[in-house]
């Protein structure tokens, strides 16, 4: 498989030539203080060895459209992006072939209070791009819109998760650039059109743009709530699309961002996923967790992949991550296959309540693909966390029941320890046994199971205190 993809890679950029090899980019503004805005552009190539340009121009523009500054930045190579962590010229990691990431960042000093669009653009795009008319005589031209507001400071959003290239063609498919905003200003987000360079701020959109070609049950298309990219590609090739941020404050649009990307779809392949994931609670088809301040909250998350060949791994981003007394996560190997166990955990304050609940993006990458998911967290008093509605039940309801492949068992955990979990079937046969060392809090714990239909009894223990038995039905 590795060999007809690296025969395919090279075929989908024999025509680049002529092009900068940039697969994309965003800017970004974040205001540093007064009228002083940092600027950050960041790009994504799709070659090593071959040296980007050191020197990038920009152009700024005033709410009429007109050219008010022009300034260059120069790449400090030792750098590491202030988002994504990665130095200058670093290689992405988990893609089955080289993408280089470049940034360039500045502070400049914007007039006064108004609207500003700050543009950069480059010359020229892949000649493999497929849902292009001409892609080698049209240039990339990437903007930012922000507003210098006298009585609050604004800066623009920004994309917390790095973009993803690859992707199997006829299978459906995630993504998630994760828009955040840092001042708490409302975000709305589509798909747009990729723009090329004119004497407008903003340049003109590309003629001739088409979306990437989709199977008709899962057309490319950008989720309203979460901001997930679904898409199953129809067909092999390089295709270009684009993101928009658009950012609001009071009703009225203060800013915009835009990440404009090429997909490559390759041929099929399996794509990392969750085994386990659909069970966790849903409010109108959206996935929530939810957790009490003060009480220590863990989530278990089965994951693999059908290639056993492939090492699964997992990430986690969101603004929880960014809080002083942040969210975690972590991940281990099961011994069973390339399942491994991922664990999201948290202990939230009473000032991380809040009525919006925070979003937060699960990415799987098996060397080759990622996926990712969507998950709403939401930290308020008085939750009935995870079945449990008296702290002194410490096993809450078990479900599904009847179950299939997987038991989802709420536990509560008033002392750090060792717990045992047993499914006996009814003649008091051991038929199952799970051990793990749990910390104090609410834990779901989510069993996977290969038992034959039937009814089993589920005990629990921890340590040498009995915490409790359910009957369940498995149903096969």
């Amino acid at each position: 498989m590795k060999t007809l993809l690296t025969t395919l890679f090279v075929s989908f950029f024999s025509l680049s030539a002529l092009s900068t090899h940039i697969m994309g980019g965003e800017i970004i503004a974040e205001n540093n203080g007064g009228n002083n805005y940092n600027v950050l552009l960041t790009i994504y190539r799709d070659t090593v060895g071959i040296p980007t340009d050191v020197n990038q121009d920009f152009t700024v523009y005033d709410a009429n459209g007109s050219s008010i500054m022009n300034f260059s930045i120069s790449m400090d190579p030792n750098a590491n992006h202030p988002i994504f962590g990665f130095q200058n010229g670093s290689l992405l990691p988990y893609f089955p072939y080289g993408v280089e990431i470049y940034f360039f960042s500045q502070t400049i000093a914007l007039p006064g209070p108004g609207e500003y669009t700050i543009a950069w653009d480059k010359c020229c795009r892949n000649g493999a791009i497929q849902n292009l008319i001409d892609p080698l005589s049209n240039d990339m031209r990437l903007y930012t819109t922000v507003t210098v507001d006298a009585s609050q400071t604004n800066s623009t959003p920004y994309f917390m998760v790095k973009p993803v290239m690859y992707l199997p063609v006829n299978t459906p498919w995630q993504y998630n650039p994760l828009p955040y905003d840092i001042n708490g200003d409302s975000l709305s987000w589509s798909l747009g059109t990729p723009h090329q360079s004119s004497n407008s701020a903003q340049g003109n959109p590309i003629a001739g743009y088409t979306a990437p070609p989709s199977d008709p049950t899962n057309p490319i298309s950008i989720d309203p709530i979460t901001g997930t990219i679904s898409w199953t590609a129809s067909m092999l090739g390089n295709w270009v699309y684009t993101v928009v941020c658009e950012e609001y404050r009071n009703g009225v649009k203060i800013g915009e961002i835009r990440r404009d990307m090429q997909f490559i779809v390759l041929p099929s392949g399996n794509l990392p996923r969750f085994m386990n994931f659909n069970k966790i609670p849903t409010i109108d088809g959206y996935y929530y967790w939810d957790i009490e301040p003060g009480q220590y909250s863990e989530l278990r998350l089965m994951a693999n992949d059908q290639d056993q060949n492939d090492i699964v791994t997992f990430e986690a981003f969101g603004e929880p991550f960014l809080l002083s007394n942040p969210l975690s996560y972590t991940q281990q190997a099961t011994g069973v296959g390339n399942v491994i166990e991922t664990t999201l955990s948290w202990t939230p304050s009473t000032s991380e309540i809040r009525e919006n609940p925070y979003l937060v993006v699960l990415r799987l990458m098996d060397g080759s693909f990622m996926m990712d998911e969507a998950l709403f967290i939401r930290v308020k008093k008085s939750t009935i966390t995870m079945g449990m509605q008296d702290q002194d039940i410490q096993l809450g309801k078990i479900f599904p029941n009847p179950a299939n492949d997987l038991v989802n068992i709420p536990l509560n955990i008033n002392e750090a320890g060792n717990v045992s979990i047993k499914f006996y079937n009814i003649y008091g046969q051991l038929a199952l046994e799970k051990k793990d060392y749990f910390n104090n809090g609410n834990h779901m714990v989510m069993v996977p199971t290969e038992l034959p239909s039937g009814q089993y009894t589920v005990s629990i223990d921890q340590d040498t205190k009995h915490l409790g038995n359910q009957s369940i039905i498995i149903m096969k």
